[in-house]
């Protein structure tokens, strides 16, 4: 942490359960971004998840701004707890961290090349909030909140073989 921003989010405890998988040369991976992934039916490539995607899990990866077909480790394990910055800004996004919400779910939401928790949205529930620290700032770009999530086991990889 520099001047009180969090600069690198990730895997912060738990079991590292999961498996490899490449990624498309399109995805852009950020130190100061969650790294969950959705598997494109298509390609069957991992992908940098957004507010609709059914996750499949979290990689470990560095930042990178573009790579041709990188395999990358894919964290799981539903034990694990990741640190991932919050999306808040109090008009759009109206949910700060605080301890009530703790074992509720929330989604992703891809802002700006970041990947967001966004505890406003729920419909995928994908992340179950275990911790975190408010948001200080009133807009996005001034955001210092992050949650730490977990995986919510009934929402990961939610897709057939094929599907």
């Amino acid at each position: 942490m520099k001047d009180g921003v969090q600069l690198k989010y990730g895997q912060i405890r738990g079991g590292h359960a999961g498996f490899a998988i490449d990624i498309t040369d399109a995805e852009v991976f950020n130190n100061q971004s969650g790294k969950f992934l959705f598997r494109n039916v298509t390609t069957g490539y991992g992908e940098v998840a957004d507010t609709t995607d059914a996750i499949i899990g979290h990689a470990e990866v560095e930042a990178i701004a573009s790579t041709s077909r990188k395999r990358v480790w894919c964290v799981s394990d539903s034990g694990a707890v990741f640190r991932i910055p919050l999306i808040y800004d109090a008009v759009t996004y109206t949910v700060n961290y605080s301890d009530a919400i703790l074992g509720e779910c929330c989604d992703l939401k891809v802002s700006g090349g970041i990947q967001y928790a966004n505890p406003t949205v729920a419909s995928k529930k994908s992340l179950i909030i275990v911790g975190g620290k408010a948001a200080t700032g009133t807009t996005i770009a001034s955001n210092d909140g992050y949650l730490d999530v977990m995986i919510n086991p009934s929402a990961l990889g939610n897709l057939g073989v094929g599907a």
